[in-house]
This record gives structure tokens, C-alpha cells and sequence, in this order.
């Protein structure tokens, strides 16, 4: 029987060993190298906790792209409900939900507030310092007469939850140049909701349709209120559905609203705005100089001979 041969295994010669060497010498500076910065970033993080993280005093808030009609007083409102209180770390996260938290359950802010979109961190002079509130707001196009007062609503017919009394609404309404900031709707029947939910009523969905439709209408300057009382002809059928008032304290009878379904009895609501501006050109004020002015159909009427006496096209 033959015995089994016997591997001998050559020594490595120097060039390997010289070779394992540089590799064991690379792997020692690797692992000194990541050792080390994690050491380093470890102290760091302690640096800036012990530094930054407890802050003396609570962040300053901020709104983000801040309308243009949010007057000082409601962005102090607003920033005063979401200030945090007491002082807290600048790496809490818990902060910016209890900030949103602030501003969803503040029943004097969160009507204004529609959506939440972000809230997060900035940094101004010092590491969490500030906290930067994006929100999108409801924004207030027409006050409602409701007994003695007045209120606030969107464009959604969203009740605000600013309230005005008479004396206090021409302030409201023009600006002190005398231009009109926003419009006064009357004669709405359904009973006010809270804040924050919209206000029912078809006569007050028209009202805000109709200052809708006269935003930025070169003539709309001179009217300042929307009469919605005869709605539907609810107190008289043959009379205008929809009366404007303007700040002369005369009348304009506009008739149906311009989304009503039997708004073709009377002319088209471009052609009623089309009048206004060539009355206004003509006579200088858009109701003629007259006690009132009744636009609904192509025959214009009002109490003097002149107006009534030219058709729509004629003006």
C-alpha cells in the first residue's frame, strides 16, 4: 500500500508579505479614519445639543407668503395662538404638530385658516429660532348684514369670524382714499352659522356671486352694497330679484342672478355690465343720477325721461 503524498506549502515569499503588510496598514487608517469621525460627530452632536437644543426663549412665528389683505391686527392674532409655550428643544418635532394643533383648535383663528399646508423650522440668527407657518386663508370678500351686525364670509359663503356693528362698517368697506375695500350683502333670510362653516342660503350664494362678478369692474367703485331681499321674487315677483345700492344711496335693478336657470327672461349679465360702464361714461355715475335704475331688459327705465327714453345699445 502506498502512502498519500504530502503537500508541503511554500513559505510566502517577500513581495506577498510586503503586499499583506500595506493592506493590514490600509484597513488600520480606514478604521482610524471612520472611527475617528464618528467620534467627531458624536462630540459635535453633543456640542450643539448643550449650545443650541435649549434655547432661553420660545421661537418667534412667522406666516408665510402673507396675503395682502390680512391686516396686522389678525397676523398678530393668528401668530399669537401658534407661539408655543415655554421653551423646547430646537430638535422637538412635537413642537410644529402642537403649533398646527394651536392654530386647528383656536376658534378666533381657525375659520381663517383653509389648510394647513407646513409647518417647519427657519433659522435667523440662532438654530430653531424661528417657525415658519404656511397656511392657505380663507380671504373675506363681502360683509352680511344680520340684524345689527355684520360678517365676514369667503367666497365659499364661509362664515369669518370678525363681526362689525353700523359704526364701525364704513371703515371696513373704503379704504381711506375712499375706494371700496369690499361690499355689504342684505336681506339674507337663513340664520348665521358658527364661524368656520359655511353660511346657508341660496340669496346669500347669489349675493356672493354677484360681488364675484363685480370685482374689478371699472364701474364697481360706486356701488357698495348687493340687496338680495326679493330673492326668487319672495316679496314681489315683478320687482328685481337682485338690487345693487350704490354710495349714493340710490338703485340699480339688476334682476336674476347670472347663474339663475330663468335668467334668459331678462338681458344677459355681460350686456347688464356693458350698460353700466356707457351709463357711467354718459352721465358720470353709474346710476345715471338717478333715484334708481332698472337694467333688466334692453328698455332701461328709471323715474326721469332720459335714460328711459334711449334703449341699452342707445347708451
Amino acid at each position: 500500500m502506498c502512502a498519500k503524498p504530502v503537500n508541503i506549502k511554500a513559505p510566502p515569499s517577500p513581495e506577498q508579505i510586503a503586499a499583506t503588510r500595506r493592506l493590514y496598514l490600509k484597513l488600520t487608517v480606514f478604521i482610524v479614519i471612520v472611527g475617528g469621525s464618528i467620534a467627531g460627530l458624536v462630540y459635535l452632536k453633543r456640542q450643539v445639543e448643550l449650545k443650541y437644543a435649549h434655547p432661553t426663549v420660545p421661537p418667534t412665528i412667522v406666516l408665510k407668503n402673507r396675503p395682502t389683505w390680512m391686516s396686522d391686527y389678525l397676523a398678530a392674532r393668528i401668530t399669537d395662538a401658534a407661539k408655543p409655550k415655554g421653551v423646547h428643544s430646537a430638535f422637538d418635532h412635537q413642537l410644529l404638530v402642537d403649533v398646527a394643533d394651536a392654530l386647528k383648535s383656536d376658534p378666533d383663528v381657525s375659520p381663517w385658516i383653509k389648510e394647513i399646508r407646513q409647518v417647519r423650522r427657519t433659522y435667523v440668527h440662532s438654530p430653531g429660532d424661528t417657525i415658519e407657518v404656511d397656511c392657505e386663508f380663507r380671504a373675506p370678500v363681502a360683509l352680511v348684514k344680520w340684524n345689527e351686525s355684520f360678517w365676514f364670509v369667503d367666497n365659499e359663503g364661509t362664515k369669518l369670524p370678525e363681526q362689525f356693528n353700523a359704526q364701525q362698517v364704513p371703515k371696513v368697506i373704503l379704504s381711506p382714499d375712499g375706494k371700496v375695500n369690499i361690499r355689504i350683502i342684505e336681506g339674507a333670510r337663513h340664520v348665521p352659522s358658527d364661524p368656520g362653516m359655511r353660511w346657508e342660503g341660496d340669496d346669500l350664494t347669489a349675493g356672493i356671486e354677484m360681488v364675484k362678478l363685480l370685482h374689478n369692474q371699472p364701474f364697481a367703485d360706486e356701488i357698495v352694497k348687493v340687496d338680495v331681499s326679493n330673492f326668487q321674487g319672495r316679496d314681489n315677483p315683478k320687482d328685481a330679484y337682485l338690487k345693487l345700492i350704490t354710495r349714493y344711496n340710490t338703485e340699480i335693478r339688476w334682476g336674476r342672478p347670472i347663474s339663475a336657470k330663468d335668467a334668459f327672461v331678462e338681458v344677459a349679465g355681460t350686456r347688464k355690465l356693458e350698460v353700466l360702464e356707457r351709463i357711467r361714461k354718459q352721465y358720470g355715475r353709474v346710476d345715471a343720477k338717478q333715484p334708481w335704475l332698472d337694467i333688466r331688459f334692453d328698455k332701461i327705465t328709471c323715474p326721469a325721461p332720459q335714460p328711459s327714453e334711449a334703449s341699452a345699445d342707445g347708451l
